[in-house]
């Protein structure tokens, strides 16, 4: 119990708003139930200190706050405004932010029965985490301390089972993804023809030659949070030879005619105006989401978007015969591209209660479009 009350006491020395920003916090709002509530007052600040104890035990960065504390943080701030070195009112409002809230609920209900209920509220996860409830009860006395105790203990240790498949304290650590992916193709079409009395034979070959390669460096730095760059490097070619040796000219005339179109796409995106240090081009938006399973696996979702780059275009077309010849110069065009990441990985075996994450493989895959994809990752995840 004192443990605790020292470290608040130490938050509030060195600022509220930089530890709390580092923190998971967890606020208990407690409410003394029965007509007798009074009596067992004194418990919910046990139970806080019960709470924080088990919990740091297995997350350090768990901060937890009560009623009284804010209390402490209002007259702290007070006397800072007094002396003129108030930092306003954020400071105030990250001081009172929280992740998870406790609602505590303690009295002594009709036949002199202890009782304590906890409902663990998430505020600031998303809607898959659920709201987890715990309760006990016992026969009160004037000698019911160790019992009462006992029930605090009980519901606390319930409320932590039901977060240990979840990201309390942040995983960071850097992630590499390395997606190659080649499709080579050939189709043909051929049939025989017959046009101003010869028999001809049409074909037409189209070939298709693709490869990208996409490295990218995903950094965690929250439950969700991430950064990063990306390499990337596309190379893609399309070629239609066709043989047409009854080509329509008119309605009224056929002839020999052989065409030939190639368009070749590429970008190389290695170096990129908004990053100085050519490391790749920067991510606009980037999520890491850790799924722990019941089983004592877990498997992790990577979502990251690049920002824009350029991707050119040539277009070559060439057509003989006794009509519509064609012979233009290469047209070249400039377009933006960016570029996507969606992996699920895993799953792994692994707990939230683990303090490293680590994992390296390489996957090969066929995908619905045809291509053959190779990914290789490696990451390395340390939480508090």
């Amino acid at each position: 119990m004192k443990t605790r009350y020292l470290f608040l006491s130490l938050l509030l020395l060195i600022g509220l708003s930089t530890s709390l920003a580092q923190k998971t916090n967890f606020y208990i709002r407690p409410e003394l139930v029965g007509t007798r509530g009074k009596e067992v007052e004194g418990a919910i600040g046990l139970f806080a200190s019960i709470f924080y104890d088990q919990a740091t035990d297995k997350y350090p960065c768990v901060l937890v706050t009560t009623k009284a504390d804010v209390v402490d943080m209002l007259g702290h701030e007070k006397q800072k405004q007094l002396l003129g070195t108030s930092s306003g009112d954020n400071e105030l409002h990250n001081a009172l932010g929280c992740d998870f809230l406790i609602s505590l609920e303690i009295g002594i209900l009709v036949g002199d029965k202890f009782s304590v209920t906890a409902v663990l509220i998430p505020q600031r996860t998303k809607p898959y985490l659920p709201t987890i409830r715990a309760s006990a009860y016992s026969d009160y006395n004037e000698k019911s301390f160790p019992q009462i105790e006992a029930n605090l203990k009980e519901v606390s240790q319930k409320l932590l089972n039901g977060l240990k498949k979840y990201e309390i304290c942040p995983f960071k650590g850097e992630i590499n993804v390395k997606i190659t992916s080649t499709k080579k193709d050939t189709q043909k079409e051929e049939y025989p023809v017959y046009c101003n009395g010869i028999d001809g034979y049409y074909l037409k070959t189209v070939t298709i030659d693709n490869y990208s390669e996409n490295d990218w460096t995903i950094k965690k730095v929250g439950r969700e949070t991430a950064n990063g760059t990306v390499h990337f490097n596309l190379s893609e070619e399309l070629t239609i030879d066709e043989i047409n040796p009854c080509y329509d000219c008119s309605p009224t005339k056929q002839g020999q005619r052989t065409y030939y179109e190639k368009t070749t796409t590429y970008a190389d995106i290695q170096k990129s105006s908004m990053n100085d240090d050519g490391s790749g081009i920067i991510l606009d938006s980037a999520r890491v989401i850790l799924n722990f399973l019941d089983d004592g696996t877990y498997t992790i979702r990577i979502k990251a978007t690049s920002k824009q780059g350029e991707k050119k275009t040539i277009k070559e077309i060439r057509a003989q015969g006794v009509c519509k010849n064609l012979n233009e110069p290469p047209k070249k065009t400039t377009n933006k591209i960016d570029e996507g990441l969606y992996e699920l990985l895993g799953p792994f075996t692994g707990s939230a209660e683990d303090k490293v994450l680590s994992q390296k493989n390489t996957i090969t895959k066929t995908t619905d479009s045809g291509e053959e994809q190779t990914i290789t990752y490696e990451f390395n995840l340390t939480r508090e």
